[in-house]
């Protein structure tokens, strides 16, 4: 036969917690009901259900005015002490208890007094320089002096008579052979080193002061004037 254990809690975070520590513990989570802020009479009605007297589910339902949540778990007989022993491992609230700690909550206002801080971290940034080679072309003119030589054929008419003798020598096969020189550009390339860059990393340290806005709200207690209520009549 079922049973309907309940239990009175602070708030709803409180009331999760419950839920979650009952499913955890073996009882189903759709037999297990979270109410609040659902008015007295739907909270007296869901008691009066569950087998409570009318006059004690409505003072249930009107703690729960004031805040807190009510857990309704539906279980078994055999199942109802353990389901009360897992609601009693968080604070479980008598309506009264309930009331008086919403009570105390309600009267009790507070201010608080809020500084910031400026926190100044340091942070690594990585910058550089990186070295790397293109080739480009371009057009480069010299100009060089260079020997020409030609061969040139001249003839003349003479008309001397040789004698016996320079006839005999004059006379005969023979060559005769002049060389010309001619230059001519020969273009040849060389590579020479003319610069080298070189990268290099120096490390120090250097101080840098950081500045920013700090908020801080404090509390001022002042006094307030009552002022009284009514009316004068002059004559």
């Amino acid at each position: 036969m079922p049973t309907s254990v309940i239990g009175l809690f602070e708030d709803r975070e409180t009331a999760r917690k419950v839920v979650d520590a009952l499913t955890k513990a073996g009882f189903k989570e759709d037999a297990v009901e979270t109410l609040a802020d659902t008015g007295v009479d739907t909270i007296t009605e869901r008691l009066v259900e569950a087998g409570y007297d009318e006059d004690k589910a409505r003072g249930y339902g009107k703690a729960l005015e004031t805040g807190g949540a009510l857990i309704v778990a539906d279980v078994d007989d055999a199942k109802a002490d353990a389901a009360l022993e897992t609601m009693r491992q968080f604070e479980v609230l008598t309506p009264e208890a309930l009331r008086e700690r919403n009570s105390k909550q309600e009267g009790e206002q507070k201010a608080q007094v809020i500084e910031e801080k400026l926190e100044v971290g340091k942070a690594a940034t990585t910058s550089g320089k990186r070295l790397k080679t293109e080739v480009s072309e371009r057009e480069v003119e010299e100009t060089v002096a260079l020997k020409e030589e030609n061969v040139d054929v001249e003839r003349s008419r003479v008309g001397r008579t040789l004698k016996p003798d320079e006839a005999d020598k004059a006379i005969g096969e023979r060559t005769v052979e002049v060389t010309a020189t001619t230059e001519k550009p020969v273009v040849s390339k060389q590579a020479q080193v003319v610069e080298e860059v070189a990268l290099s990393k120096q490390s120090g340290q250097r101080e840098e002061t950081v500045s920013g806005t700090a908020r801080r709200q404090d509390v001022k207690v002042e006094d307030v004037d009552q002022k009284k209520s009514g009316s004068s009549k002059k004559s």
